[in-house]
């Protein structure tokens, strides 16, 4: 019987042995290696996502909502790690996870429970692996506690959103819109209004109002003049028309007249008639504002008048 049960317990050593060596390894994350990690953790979080975006080969996170989504994912994920302070055999057991769990959701198309189960599993048979010569536990109870509670806030809290991002083709619906554009030909176009009525008809009522230049200004104002001079020399004019020679000296006037509206007008002589005009229209303004300040003095003079009348009393 001794002998029998040396043997049993030399066999069940044997399977606790072969039970140590053929334990599961602790999953790790293919896309980093150990010292890629080390690496990484001395880094700024800015610097940790352009290394991010090359390890993952996102070039286009500024317009591709699911690479901007799944960049933010694994940045934060790693920042959090580093935060807790875990070792790079820790962070790199934590990013195969969320590289396992976003997988479930974008290939496997898993329902929030069956993810969250296979989660767990895989925490509880971490804990359950033996360490060899008496070696502390790879995840302690706090640390498993604190993957947890991380996991539950940042991707199952979520699951809905994940599952949309992953099942919706947004960037085809986007790239997919269409617009057309119908371009009509000149040829087509109605005629404008001014060529379908009377020249005359169309200045008279439909023009805009054009404004007058300095050189018209300065044409209608000399017509003006001359027009005035006319009027005093009638009575000169008939009296030469009288003696038979007015015929000649009329052409003369009307020539000398055309003249002067063809000929050019200085500068000096268009600033001279601008001059006149607004020294006019300053000296009306003037005027008014004079007046009106002349007013308003009486009044408040009438005002203190009255207040010192009934302080005095």
């Amino acid at each position: 019987m001794a002998a029998r049960d040396r043997i049993k317990s030399a066999e069940s050593k044997k399977k606790e042995v072969e039970e140590v060596i053929v334990a599961p390894p602790v999953p790790q994350w293919t896309l980093l290696t150990l010292g890629q990690i080390s690496i990484l953790r001395e880094l700024t979080v800015d610097e940790v996502q352009l290394q991010f975006e090359d390890f993952l080969l996102f070039k286009n996170q500024q317009t591709c909502l699911k690479e901007a989504a799944l960049l933010d994912y694994f940045v934060s994920g790693f920042w959090w790690t580093k935060e807790m302070h875990f070792s790079s055999e820790q962070t790199s057991f934590v990013m195969a996870l969320l590289q396992s769990s976003i997988d479930n959701i974008s290939e496997n198309q898993m329902s929030f429970v069956e993810n969250f189960t296979e989660f767990g599993k895989t925490l509880i048979d971490l804990r359950k692996t033996p360490s060899a010569d008496g070696d502390p536990p790879f995840l302690d109870i706090g640390q498993a506690k604190a993957i947890t509670d991380y996991f539950t806030s940042s991707l199952f809290q979520h699951y809905s959103m994940y599952e949309f991002l992953f099942g919706q083709s947004r960037d085809k619906k986007l790239l997919g819109m269409e617009r057309s554009i119908e371009v009509i030909g000149a040829a087509e176009f109605v005629a404008p209004l001014e060529e379908g009525m009377p020249v005359d008809v169309f200045q008279h009522y439909l023009a805009p109002a054009q404004t007058a230049t300095p050189k018209e200004a300065v044409r209608e104002r000399r017509e003006e003049d001359v027009k005035e001079e006319g009027v005093e020399e009638t009575g000169g004019s008939d009296e030469q028309k009288g003696g038979g020679g007015g015929g000649g000296q009329g052409d003369t006037e009307e020539k000398e007249a055309r003249e002067e509206d063809e000929e050019e007008y200085s500068v000096e002589e268009v600033r001279e008639v601008l001059g006149e005009m607004a020294k006019e229209m300053m000296g009306n303004l003037q005027a008014e504002f004079a007046e009106k300040l002349r007013i308003q003095e009486e009044t408040y003079t009438a005002r203190i008048e009255r207040l010192k009348s009934v302080s005095s009393k």
